[in-house]
């Protein structure tokens, strides 16, 4: 599941299309970040909060996962995420049983469909079905570059992968009962390999941005957004593995490991910054520490291997907690607001919920976490100054790192000064 060397060694060739999205992409997210002269309009809180997911392992019963009634169920339902990505094979009818149990509870599952798992197009069809509560979409095999030994009909990577994702595609749509259901391009572990798999049956592409132990946006615009449009085309992506592991000692780790305060301020991050981009949905790998070594595969987890909290299930927690908006749909409304003063690498999100409350969300994208000697960085609270056109009855600020407690409140303000960490502030503006 986790083969992903980060390499960035070597000069490649890049396909025209590849400099277009690349340009593209980069100015689309260069002008979100900028200061406005004019009133910006923000986006669905809770579309934010429905855009968060986290990768589980439901079969792996003889890791952490093995704890579901006493540490995975509940510990699903007091993070708020509504959406996880797992697999399921067509005998297994243990975890069938619990995909739809949680869907219950309001959590609906992306399902992996891998011939490593004895899963055939025809097979997948049959699995949906069965778990018809829970899956909301199928995802294709995982990662092929990186399996030699994985195959389809006699052939591997990518002339198989590609011709498996034909048939499972054809397959789902195929079946009135599971037509509805999206399906996901195949993932590849080197973002490279895009090029060589091309265009594949899809509603949407997948992709794996792990940022190899950096800050969330690394690589994620020039490299794994735009190989992915070779995969899907302009079909909205999916990243259905991303994060880092807190094994900062393993010497044998495939990439490198940031410690636990490190991953607390990048997960909440990477979520905003991959919201800001439109990607539709990202699944944190992972949802729990499998295991209790301390080696690279045993610290993914935003849960430690007992079940308790990393500082990243908690400030991910507090977010989702102090944004989460269900109800119909509705249009937000623009606020007019600029930012100044040192506003240098400070990057922004700006919500609403169905009462009118604004919620604006600043943090600095910046390594919290120095690689080379193996510390968290103290990254100096940067000074800018909110200035609100639009009328504002209270401002209240929080820092979801922390607590849903608020820090500060203000009556009536026009201009508020505050202080920017590298990790969410967030400022909730009630209009008068």
């Amino acid at each position: 599941m986790n083969n992903f060397f980060r390499y960035r060694l070597g000069r490649y060739k890049y396909y025209l299309l590849t400099l277009v999205c690349t340009t593209m992409v980069i100015y689309s997210v260069f002008l979100i970040q900028q200061a406005r002269s004019q009133p910006e309009q923000a986006r669905s809180a809770d579309a934010f909060v429905d855009s968060i997911g986290v990768v589980t392992h439901l079969r792996y019963l003889d890791t952490a996962y093995g704890n579901y009634n006493e540490i995975i169920k509940p510990k699903l339902k007091k993070l708020g995420v509504r959406h996880i990505r797992d697999d399921v094979s067509l005998e297994d009818l243990t975890t069938q049983t619990k995909l739809n149990e949680l869907a219950t509870f309001g959590i609906k599952s992306t399902l992996i469909m891998d011939t490593r798992w004895q899963e055939t197009p025809a097979n997948a069809v049959v699995i949906a079905k069965a778990v018809d509560q829970s899956v909301e979409a199928v995802e294709g095999p995982n990662e092929w570059d990186v399996h030699d030994e994985v195959s389809y009909q006699g052939e591997t990577f990518p002339t198989g992968l590609r011709n498996f994702q034909a048939d499972l595609y054809a397959a789902i749509k195929g079946d009135p009962a599971t037509a509805h259901l999206d399906v996901l391009s195949p993932s590849v572990a080197h973002w490279w390999n895009a090029a060589k798999l091309g265009n594949v049956s899809c509603d949407l592409g997948t992709m794996h941005s792990y940022p190899g132990g950096n800050e969330p946006t690394w690589d994620l615009d020039s490299k794994w957004i735009t190989a992915t449009r070779l995969i899907c085309g302009s079909k909205p992506i999916v990243a259905t593995e991303c994060g880092w592991h807190n094994a900062t000692d393993d010497e044998e780790a495939l990439h490198p490991g940031v410690s636990e305060q490190a991953a607390g301020k990048y997960v909440p991050r990477m979520y905003l910054e991959y919201f800001n981009r439109d990607i539709k949905r990202a699944f944190i790998y992972e949802f729990i520490n499998e295991w209790s070594g301390t080696d690279q595969e045993s610290n993914f987890g935003l849960l430690r291997n007992d079940g308790s909290p990393k500082p990243a299930f908690n400030a991910l927690k507090n977010l989702i907690t102090l944004l989460k908006d269900p109800g119909e749909s509705f249009s937000p409304q623009a606020l007019d607001y600029t930012l100044s003063g040192n506003i240098s690498n400070v990057h922004h999100t700006l919500l609403q919920k169905r009462n009118g409350q604004f919620y604006l969300i600043l943090w600095q994208e910046v390594p919290s976490f120095d690689l080379n000697s193996k510390t968290d960085i103290s990254v100096p609270e940067q000074q800018v100054t909110l200035t609100l056109k639009t009328p504002i009855k209270r401002a209240i600020t929080y820092q979801p790192i922390n607590s849903t407690t608020r820090l500060k409140r203000y009556k009536r303000p026009q201009q508020l000064n505050v202080s920017v960490p590298d990790h969410p502030l967030m400022i909730k503006l009630v209009p008068a």
